[in-house]
Formats: C-alpha cells, structure tokens, sequence
C-alpha cells in the first residue's frame, strides 16, 4: 500500500485538488479537514503573557547554563 498527500479544497461537498497534480482515478482516502476559521487574538492575554516572559536573557547563555546542569548529572 502506498500513501499519497494530496492538497484539496472541499466546496458544496466536492474535492479539487488545490496544486497542479489531479487525483487518482480509484482510491481510499483519510480526511483531515482543515477549518479556516477568523480567530481575532485575546489581547488581554497576550498583554498579560509579555508582562510575564523574561525577554531580558540572553538565549545561548541560558541554552548552555541549562545543559551544563545536566552535564553534570552525568
């Protein structure tokens, strides 16, 4: 068996594919639907995350801090 990734966009219950490739003729398919959905961003949480994160560190410092502790867990 042979498994095949086909982009398609559903319209009034029928599939067409979204590139330039064509579907096969005979076949099994597994759905995922995909919803595009609007969805506007809770800016009260975000204002609250910001507030929350550290964005002052210095990331490879802090990546080699951490793994230097597990290092000496060795």
């Amino acid at each position: 068996m042979r498994y095949t990734a086909v982009e398609a966009i559903v319209k009034q219950g029928k599939i067409y594919p979204a590139g330039p490739g064509s579907l096969p003729e005979e076949g099994r398919v597994l759905f995922i639907v995909l919803e595009e959905k609007k969805i506007k961003p809770n800016a009260k949480m975000i204002r609250s995350l910001l507030g929350w994160l550290k964005t002052d560190l210095d990331a490879v410092r802090w990546q080699q801090e951490i793994r230097s502790e597990w290092d000496a867990r060795s």
